[in-house]
């Protein structure tokens, strides 16, 4: 995955690359999410000055004193309130384990999920939807395959598939263009149930596809595999999960 680095350089030019602390170029068109997030307050500004390359999605006290929680889309850093040291990881309370850090990025997930234009997706819709997730993913990985083929078993339990591409492999790759050919068909769904059954679809280039639009958002998730199931409040599952699992976790979260 291609990503553009933040430079912690001071407004003298000084400074070090910190490529721990890196960020996605996102795509404008598709993800305005970046721009209606929390944002950085006045009082903050300080910090993002202290990052001039890179836009900060928001700035906030975090539950350790003395340091800032800060976003960069869907990932989060601790910032000492003097911005000079850094963390990235997970903050837990001891006595009840609980995941402090979770909470933030579920609800940046959920902002990304929540903006993402229909119209740059494939949808698979229950007769009778409950539920709606969206799945990453890749048209030549085996665990996505079959839950492909478990469609109608997952409809049927009224949870209804939008697919966004996640091609591994990265561009310029056999599963990309299967993707691209995929989005071009005159039926997306039917071009990319014969993909997935590992028979290629020939259609005509139709031009723009949102393939690397969508492998955007995979890096500013920073997804690692697929399936990658998002519930429409931002919950994150890794992997396959049966329909029977999967409506018992969209029921848990309500």
């Amino acid at each position: 995955m291609e990503e553009m680095y933040m430079s912690t350089a001071r407004k003298s030019g000084s400074g070090r690359p910190a490529p721990w602390f890196a960020i996605t170029i996102l795509t404008a068109a598709l993800l305005p999410v970046l721009a209606s997030g929390e944002g950085v307050p006045e009082k903050y500004q300080y910090v993002q000055d202290e990052f001039p390359s890179t836009k900060l999605t928001s700035v906030q006290p975090s539950p350790v004193e003395g340091f800032l929680e800060v976003a960069v889309g869907a990932e989060f850093y601790y910032v000492s309130e003097d911005v000079k040291h850094i963390f990235r990881g997970d903050i837990y309370e001891i006595d009840t384990f609980e995941n402090l850090t979770e909470a933030s990025r579920i609800g940046a997930q959920s902002r990304y999920i929540s903006t993402i234009d229909p119209e740059t997706t494939i949808l698979f819709a229950a007769e009778d939807s409950k539920f709606t997730v969206t799945v990453f993913t890749d048209i030549d990985c085996g665990y996505c395959r079959k839950l492909h083929r478990e469609m109608d078993e997952y409809n049927n339990r009224g949870i209804s598939i939008r697919y966004m591409f996640f091609p591994r492999s990265g561009p310029d790759t056999p599963s990309w263009f299967k993707a691209e050919e995929v989005w071009c068909a005159e039926s997306r769904q039917e071009a990319l149930t014969l993909a997935k059954s590992n028979i290629t679809v020939n259609s005509e280039d139709c031009g723009l596809t949102p393939v690397a639009a969508h492998y955007e958002v995979v890096n500013a998730l920073n997804l690692r595999g697929t399936p990658a199931i998002f519930t429409e409040h931002g919950q994150h599952i890794m992997g396959y999960r049966s329909p029977d699992e999967l409506l018992q976790i969209l029921e848990d979260e309500g």
